[in-house]
């Protein structure tokens, strides 16, 4: 009995704490700052109990058995926590920021996006930070609905090509204007760190843009740059390491056999003279063949000038930043070290930046603050000629010599090198040094409430070094003894904006804000130049040019310049659904000629928010969650124009005196004839467009804009008559017409605590035509019509085929003096001979469409991310394929395609006889035909990123605030059917650098 009570007694009191719980100590806080949040809401899914945070975020609740909490604040982020098994747990809130909310950089001010009303994108610091990239523009390929974004080449530290909305120029196209807090800059932006970026908003229409006046033909990119969080402090590291391989193994398929390359080097003098150059004749190899080669073949040697220079290249990025932001004071500091070699030896891009933002509020009604980006840039570029020369150079020739260093190929005489060994070359590369300093100094001064009055003081400095030598070892330096080059560029841009802006509103449903202001920029820019020959010895290169015999060419140049405006802006709100924005900008600038110093840029533009119209009823809300239209018109210039254009420049001259001897002086440049007239090109843009959300939180959105530029005073260089004794002259003369649609579509297809798949896609097309030129001419060159886009035809010969035995006995062949097997071109307009009038536009570099694709996959806290671009539609004439496939004497290599050369019993085939003079070719006047045209349509594939984020509670314990590991492949690969190196980048007269794949480990930590 007493057993039994015992127990029955044991069992209650077991029960009775079962049903009393344990007591759970938690604590909420705002995820990004980690500061504590009072009066959240914490309850317990299927239970009565709640609980409410104190003031230091803190909060206790009694839990029992499997436990899920949901805590709830106002403007946060609701968030679900299995608290089982825990004693104590932190929670952090995501604030609750609508898309719609977010705000936007616009032309001396902020806006909130639902305010917009002109075509405006923009892409976060997190967007960039999630897919690793080297320069700013890489971050915006595929992004921006409506901007195409090419890549200057495969080398580290090649430039970049930005187009918004087309082609806005015939001669003058620089790219769009840039501002980094609020420091005008154009060219590319390569020295800017993205990982320092906080958000860049592309201004696309002239309603938008119209605030930068003459500067924003080519549109805006607004680039804000990380400030302190208010609130926290923070200490952050990114960093990478990675490798870059050649595109599968190699860059092209050439033949790669003695027997084959020996044999068509053999086809090749025969064809010019069998009985001469019998292709089965020992005597004939050593004729063609140099006594290396001759070696090469008896021993079987077969040497890899491609593997020679190029390598499995490394790459590293390191960026530390820290962040504080408690008190009246907001300070942020990084630094970034970014090393990457190229996979051709020699080639490298080294940047070192410092990055430091600093804002204080000096008192109630005064914020003052810096913003400062330093950058040194060490740039090593190799040749053109060492990728092309290592491709089709002989493969018999011995790479090293005795002594184990490259070999000088000397001609049978040894009178000249005959071809430069590409090893030597990247030994030696061009040197390119820079030194930026982008900075601005601000305050911001409320004179009473809603009145705000801004001074921004900026400069931008660039100091660029060249530096180049090639010793006796290549061509050039073997016939001068080493030739050195060494040139200087640089510029000071200063601007200085002063801004009034002030929020009004009068009654409760209308809002005005007004902004008007002034602004003073200025450049100083230099250049000098200097080339010397003829050096004692290799040893100092360009080091010091005092030991050369001959200073060859110097050189130098300067100029100032200056603009001077005045603007002014309105934005009016009614009911917060119509909105109305007018802006108006004044340029006078020193660039314009003496009777045209002054230009009016005026835009306006509206908005309709239909989704808060009381027609949109809450069934209509239910599938569309935002709905607004937006129409906009304004005029922005084109400044860009050359910077003595107006002026009659003197040139050095010299001119007998006495009879006998000369006298040197000046005299008007008998090139370029000044010209007091000239003024600014002037684009006149009409947008219109529409903003769409679908289904509950936005699931889906779309947005769309139809935009048409009618672009007048287009400057063009005009020759003059011969009598005037002067080559051309600049005029505002020519007209054009660039009209598109951008499409833009984001879709949230699944989103869910443990998974998330969001995409976003966007399509561009645009068409620019010439709509006139001089008067009475419809056309200035082959390139250059009225009807077609500028300097986008390709202009040549239709490729017939080759000649076969039956087409023996016709005039044209006989004319061309042609033989079966030669390149057969067309004869257009009938009249039995082969000139300039049968050459016809055979292709297009214009693009019909581009776009981009950008895909991420959450799984809990794994993710991946997807980057994919495209364009299709255009062409591109590519010469170095046709060179690379059809052999001669000055090209050692062909493709194996080659192999397949037309022969009275292989008639089947598009590849002439080789010839060593090139015969079966030049048929053609050209030497080329719409043979080397080829469609240019791409898929790429520019980043794949696997990540994952460990545990927030995991992170908390080593008081850590995130923690990501990452690997990337870049470029992965590209889906195309051109056969050059690459579609995006096209190709001159060689194909220069080949393309590669990255791979990248990455880790980013914040605490």
């Amino acid at each position: 009995m007493k057993a039994f009570f015992l127990s029955t007694l044991f069992l209650m009191c077991s029960l009775l704490s079962f049903s009393q719980g344990k007591q759970l100590q938690g604590r909420i806080v705002e995820s990004d700052t980690k500061k504590p949040l009072a009066g959240a809401t914490i309850s317990i899914v299927g239970k009565n109990a709640s609980a409410v945070s104190e003031a230091d975020g803190s909060f206790n609740i009694k839990v029992n058995g499997k436990t899920i909490l949901v805590v709830s604040y106002v403007g946060y982020k609701t968030q679900s926590v299995d608290v089982t098994d825990k004693s104590s747990v932190e929670i952090a809130l995501a604030k609750d920021v609508s898309d719609l909310e977010a705000v936007v950089t616009i032309g001396y001010g902020k806006a909130k996006k639902k305010d917009i009303t002109s075509a405006i994108s923009s892409i976060s610091g997190k967007d960039i930070k999630d897919q690793p990239v080297t320069t700013v523009a890489a971050a915006l390929q595929g992004r921006v609905p409506g901007m195409q974004v090419s890549g200057g080449g495969n080398e580290p530290g090649a430039g970049t090509s930005v187009k918004i909305r087309g082609i806005n120029s015939i001669t003058q196209g620089s790219g769009p204007l840039y501002v980094v807090d609020g420091v005008l800059i154009t060219g590319d932006i390569r020295e800017i760190n993205p990982n320092d970026i906080e958000s860049i908003d592309v201004l696309k229409d002239a309603s938008a843009a119209a605030i930068y006046g003459s500067r924003a033909s080519e549109g805006v990119v607004i680039i804000t740059t990380k400030k302190g969080a208010t609130g926290r402090s923070s200490l952050n590291y990114d960093g990478y390491f990675g490798m870059q391989k050649l595109y599968n193994g190699k860059g092209y398929d050439f033949v790669d056999n003695i027997d084959d390359y020996v044999k068509i080097r053999m086809a090749g003098w025969a064809d010019e003279d069998p009985k001469a150059w019998s292709p089965d004749s020992a005597s004939t190899m050593a004729k063609i063949f140099s006594a290396p080669e001759l070696q090469s073949i008896k021993d079987r040697k077969w040497y890899n000038w491609e593997k020679a220079v190029t390598q499995v290249a490394p790459m590293q990025s390191h960026t530390l930043s820290y962040s504080n932001g408690v008190g009246k004071n907001k300070f942020y500091l990084s630094g970034n070290y970014l090393n990457q070699d190229g996979i051709i030896k020699g080639s490298n891009f080294l940047r070192y930046s410092v990055k430091a933002n600093v804002e204080s509020e000096a008192t109630a009604n005064l914020k003052i603050g810096i913003n400062t980006n330093f950058s040194h840039i060490v740039n090593n570029v190799v040749s053109n000629e060492v990728y092309y020369n290592a491709v089709t150079m002989s493969p018999l020739w011995p790479i090293y010599d005795g002594n184990g260093d490259p070999s000088v190929l000397l001609t049978n005489d040894g009178s000249q090198v005959s071809v430069n060994n590409p090893l030597t070359m990247t030994k030696s590369p061009m040197a390119d040094i820079q030194d930026r300093n982008i900075m601005n100094v601000f305050g911001e001064y409320k004179i009473v409430k809603n009145l705000l009055f801004r001074s921004n003081f900026g400069i931008d400095i660039l100091r660029q070094q060249k530096f180049e030598y090639y010793p006796r070892t290549t061509s050039y330096g073997f016939q001068v003894g080493g030739d050195a080059k060494v040139q200087n560029w640089g510029y000071r841009d200063y601007v200085w904006d002063n801004t009034l802006t002030y929020d009004w509103q009068p009654r409760k449903d209308h809002v005005f804000n007004l902004m008007g202001g002034v602004v003073l920029e200025k450049r100083r820019q230099e250049w000098d130049y200097i080339e010397a020959q003829g050096f004692p010895s290799d040893d100092l290169t360009y080091k010091n040019l005092a030991t050369a015999s001959n200073k060859t060419d110097i050189q130098s140049d300067y100029f100032n310049r200056m603009n001077f405006s005045q603007m002014a802006r309105a934005i009016y709100k009614y009911k917060g659904k119509y909105i109305l924005n007018g802006s108006i900008r004044h340029d006078g600038s020193s660039r314009f000629g003496q009777n045209n110093t002054y230009g009016t840029f005026p835009a306006i533009s509206g908005a309709w928010r239909l989704i808060d119209e009381p027609f949109m009823g809450a069934k209509i809300r239910s599938i569309i969650s935002d709905a607004k239209i937006r129409v906009g018109y304004g005029i922005v210039g084109n400044q860009n124009l050359p910077d003595f254009a107006k002026f009659n420049k003197m040139t050095p001259s010299s001119y007998p005196y006495n009879g006998s001897s000369q006298t040197t002086g000046y005299q008007l440049d008998p090139s370029v004839l000044g010209n007091p007239n000239i003024r600014w090109e002037k684009q006149k843009q009409f947008n219109a467009g529409f903003d769409l959300a679908l289904l509950a939180s936005s699931r889906i959105k779309l947005t769309f804009d139809y935009y048409n530029k009618n672009i007048d005073d287009v400057l063009l260089p005009v020759p003059l008559s011969p009598s005037m004794g002067v080559g051309y002259e600049y005029m505002n003369i020519a007209r054009m017409n660039t009209q598109g649609v951008d499409l833009g579509l984001k879709l949230s297809l699944v989103q869910n605590k443990n998974f998330d798949w969001q995409m976003d896609l966007n399509w561009s097309k645009y068409k620019s035509q010439v709509k006139s030129l001089i008067p009475g001419r419809d056309s200035l060159s082959p390139y250059l019509k009225v009807g077609e886009a500028p300097n986008s035809l390709i202009v040549d010969y239709v490729y017939d085929g080759l000649y076969q035995e039956s087409d023996k006995g016709s005039p044209i062949m006989a004319s061309q003096h042609a033989r079966p097997g030669d390149v057969k071109p067309k004869d257009l307009n009938n009249d039995g001979v082969i000139n300039q009038y049968d050459r016809t536009i055979v292709g297009r570099t214009t693009p019909k469409a581009y776009g981009g694709i950008w895909n991420y996959l959450r799984y809990k806290r794994f993710s991946m991310t997807v980057l994919a671009s495209y364009t299709y539609g255009q062409d591109i004439a590519n010469k170095a394929y046709q060179d690379y496939l059809y052999e001669t004497d000055t090209r050692r290599r062909v493709l194996k395609e080659g192999l397949n050369y037309w022969t009275p019993t292989n008639t089947n085939t598009n590849v002439p006889r080789p010839n060593v003079f090139s015969r079966s070719i030049y048929t053609l006047p050209s030497g080329s035909s719409s043979y080397i045209v080829q469609r240019a349509d791409f898929i790429r594939v520019r980043n794949i990123t696997f990540s994952y984020d460990f545990d927030q509670a995991l992170l908390s314990k080593a008081r850590m605030n995130t923690a990501k590991v990452y690997v990337q492949v870049q470029d992965p690969f590209i889906i195309t059917k051109y056969k050059g190196i690459d579609p995006e980048i096209g190709v001159g007269s060689m194909d220069v650098y080949p393309r590669y794949r990255s791979f990248l480990v990455g880790l980013q930590l914040g605490l």
